[in-house]
């Protein structure tokens, strides 16, 4: 079960659509979103916010192409801290994600960046936005995780 939701005026978290999928694959996403685009087209300042789905983040570009894609903090966070340990990290990864300022994300990044390997994996595993600053202006959300997923699933997840 899969489901794409929205937040209202008001932060109330919304479902836009939802569909059943044999398996997580690009066919099966291309699907899904090609009936959400005929729903609710490619509206100026559309923002997709997605986690690790499989097939899922090649299908975000090839059905709405130039949608602003947002990539969940909290997953890449996860993934990046099994990778990299240390004080430098936990001081500044997040503080990247959440800061409105492009100057103190890239201070964060020099942090990061001075392992030469941490530039190579996000470049690498996380090329959608994953940081405020980064975000365009059309959309009025700030939000760098994918809680509305995460909150919606729980919701379901007795009928799942």
């Amino acid at each position: 079960l899969v489901a794409a939701c929205a937040v209202d005026a008001h932060s109330f978290v919304f479902p836009v659509a939802y569909g059943v999928l044999e398996t997580e694959s690009e066919e099966s996403w291309t699907w899904f979103l090609h009936n959400l685009c005929r729903a609710i087209a490619h509206p100026n300042g559309l923002v997709i916010h997605t986690d690790a789905c499989k097939g899922l983040e090649v299908v975000v570009d090839n059905v709405f192409p130039g949608v602003e894609h947002r990539e969940c903090m909290c997953h890449l966070a996860a993934n990046f801290m099994k990778k990299f340990k240390g004080k430098v990290y936990t001081d500044n990864l997040w503080p990247a994600s959440l800061t409105c300022s492009v100057n103190k994300h890239n201070y964060h990044l020099r942090q990061l960046y001075m392992n030469p390997k941490v530039k190579e994996y996000l470049e690498t595993h996380h090329s959608k936005l994953w940081a405020r600053s980064q975000f365009s202006e059309l959309s009025k959300v700030d939000y760098v995780h994918n809680n509305l997923a995460e909150s919606f699933n729980s919701t379901i997840r007795k009928l799942k």
